[in-house]
């Protein structure tokens, strides 16, 4: 797993540095990310990069532990079945809750603080995992969904319960942030900005490679934003906005990567155990002499 995800990111990383010199901010175009499970591009090793370097990986299932929201542990719930849907993080409950987020325990405020960062070729990232429940079965047209905006706000406590301040204002589904705020904020950081242009990822919401290992608890996608991009301080709420479309009766549901979770580069992992595996076999042969 760790050997897929380093080739991967950093062939994304170097897509995405080739991308910011070929595309200005204000050339930028709409961009389409495909994650899907397919015959030459199987699950598991589809990847894309925008040209603000957010990496989009899709994450097989593993085997281990078992399936459940209770496993995969997410800070907001969504799910609509009109077609599109949209939604973000807060503590208010029904009926007063925004959107088509779904209230409960694994839909609340988070503080900017306790968001842990990812080192890949030597930069730090913020890393966001999707568990999206759609119909269908892996591989068809029926399972595919859009991811078409991910907004970030920052801001003071207000922003735990943002629906009771105004809440999310402005244009939803129209591929821009430009007008939107959320109880008087604005985003610090959008998929849909003037580098990157209008972004759709269309992902197989079962993203599997185990039969039978595609259900609700485990990740299909894995988000990677730059932590350079997103400056807060760490007692700031942060709320992730989200919009969908082609949606069927599922809900989507994310996590964050957390503080308390170090993540080294994979490769220092493996330069870590040969270092170990060196020192193990020296201290053998002096035993022995």
């Amino acid at each position: 797993m760790f050997g897929k995800t380093a080739s991967i990111l950093k062939a994304a990383l170097i897509s995405a540095l080739v991308a910011v010199g070929a595309v200005g901010v204000g050339s930028a175009q709409a961009q389409l990310i495909n994650i899907w499970c397919t015959a030459t591009e199987p699950c598991g090793s589809s990847s894309g990069t925008t040209a603000d370097g957010t990496i989009f990986e899709a994450e097989a299932n593993p085997t281990t532990p078992s399936t459940g929201t209770g496993v995969f542990q997410p800070f907001v719930r969504i799910q609509d079945s009109t077609g599109t849907q949209s939604g973000y993080n807060t503590d208010t409950g029904e009926p007063d809750i925004n959107f088509d987020t779904k209230a409960g325990i694994w839909t609340h405020s988070v503080l900017f603080g306790d968001l842990g960062t990812v080192d890949i070729g030597g930069l730090s990232y913020y890393q966001f995992s999707l568990d999206a429940n759609e119909n269908g079965s892996a591989g068809s047209d029926a399972n595919k969904i859009d991811l078409t905006a991910i907004q970030i706000f920052l801001g003071d406590a207000t922003l735990m319960t943002p629906e009771s301040t105004g809440g999310y204002t402005g244009t939803q589904f129209d591929g821009s942030a430009a007008d939107n705020q959320l109880s008087g904020f604005s985003p610090v950081w959008s998929l849909d900005n003037a580098t990157n242009g209008d972004v759709t990822v269309n992902l197989q919401a079962s993203i599997c490679d185990t039969a039978g290992q595609c259900g609700s608890g485990k990740g299909d996608l894995n988000v990677f934003i730059l932590a350079s991009l997103i400056q807060g301080a760490p007692d700031d709420y942060f709320v992730f906005y989200t919009e969908y479309d082609n949606v069927g009766s599922g809900f989507e549901e994310w996590r964050y990567l957390a503080k308390s979770v170090q993540v080294s580069e994979p490769g220092t992992l493996a330069l870590l155990g040969l270092g170990l595996a060196g020192l193990i076999a020296a201290r053998k042969r002096a035993q022995l002499c």
